[in-house]
């Protein structure tokens, strides 16, 4: 397969990294001391990411002012998502929050680390909290933005596919979102498709351009993410199991004598079914991919000479759509991480039925 989805991430990773770590967004912490002050810069904007995630913790461990303390959580959120260590990333987050409630910046990136977790509660939570907030400065504008951006795609999907009212899961239900975000790919994609394509048309210098019959809209197209997400955050979720077991790295025949032949057969039709979902994501996952990628190209033939900023405009407008795959292609970066674990265990556990066979009383 093509590694179409890994460079996209790649690039949202750059984006979005450059937003959390520019010197135009973050907030100045205003120390004298020199010594803090170096730490501060480096939080900020050092070149190395362990550095600066020590940077950032060397002020969380030594300051106690509150807004210094929630930029600090903020700004090593930021270097976790780049080391692509989401739990931590969020873990960061909440401490922002804690520490500045009206931290809007910090309340959409925890929801979009929430929607890359699949917790599109949470997340729909956060960014309307955020909109709450008032735009006081560059920082609070991009999570003004981002978060009705985001917010209105997770609703629209849930809308189409009639959850969005739905009660929410018991407490101690490992699902964190309704039943749609659990279907099968196959069924919430045919729910998303339900209503009949229309022809788009938009403004173009001589005659109007009519996007590719595959862009259905962006309800549509956040519905078919959203699905995407979904059966990806499922996948590492059905199977922590089997990496759980860890078979490739047993060491003594009696660790491997103990273990039940049920659960292994269990396990070996797993993987295969592990296979057959790997695989129907990334072939949905392309051809998302495709489609957004043609209807790109259309929109920068777009012609709005009457508006004073309409070369913005398209690349706002393809920005967006773009965005829309950035959670969907890391989540797909997890699953490759996944796939390599479940085929080093699906080679141990062909190896271990031998021995079970052979050596095991």
């Amino acid at each position: 397969m093509p590694n179409s989805h890994l460079s996209i991430g790649s690039q949202w990773l750059a984006y979005a990294t450059r937003l959390l770590l520019s010197a135009g967004l973050l907030v100045a912490f205003n120390l004298s001391a020199g010594a803090v002050e170096t730490a501060k810069e480096r939080c900020e904007r050092a070149a190395n990411v362990d550095a600066a995630i020590e940077a950032c913790s060397s002020i969380i461990q030594t300051d106690s002012d509150h807004h210094r303390l929630a930029m600090a959580y903020f700004n090593r959120a930021g270097w976790h998502l780049k080391k692509d260590e989401v739990d931590r990333a969020a873990a960061d987050l909440s401490q922002a929050i804690h520490f500045e409630p009206d931290f809007a910046a910090a309340l959409t990136k925890r929801g979009l680390v929430e929607e890359r977790l699949n917790d599109l509660r949470g997340a729909r939570s956060d960014f309307a909290a955020a909109l709450k907030l008032p735009e006081t400065n560059s920082l609070s504008v991009w999570a003004h933005a981002m978060a009705r951006e985001r917010l209105a795609a997770t609703e629209a999907a849930a809308k189409a596919a009639g959850t969005l009212n739905a009660p929410p899961p018991p407490p101690s239900s490992s699902a964190a979102t309704s039943d749609f975000w659990r279907r099968p790919l196959a069924q919430a994609l045919q729910e998303c498709n339900a209503k009949p394509s229309i022809p788009i048309k938009l403004p173009g210098a001589k005659a109007a351009i009519e996007l590719n019959r595959c862009y259905r809209g962006r309800e549509h197209l956040s519905c078919m993410v959203a699905a995407l997400l979904a059966e990806a955050n499922s996948i590492k979720q059905d199977y922590a199991d089997i990496i759980t077991a860890d078979y490739p790295n047993l060491k003594t025949l009696e660790s491997i004598c103990q273990l039940s032949p049920e659960r292994l057969v269990e396990h070996a039709k797993a993987l295969q079914t592990f296979r057959d979902r790997w695989a129907l994501l990334r072939k949905e996952y392309a051809a998302r991919l495709d489609c957004t990628n043609t209807v790109e190209d259309s929109l920068r033939n777009l012609s709005l000479a009457d508006m004073s900023y309409g070369a913005d405009l398209v690349k706002s407008m393809v920005e967006s759509l773009r965005n829309e795959l950035t959670q969907v292609s890391l989540a797909q970066k997890d699953v490759l991480n996944l796939d390599d674990k479940m085929n080093a265990a699906q080679k141990a556990i062909e190896n271990i039925q031998q021995i079970r066979g052979g050596v095991c009383r």
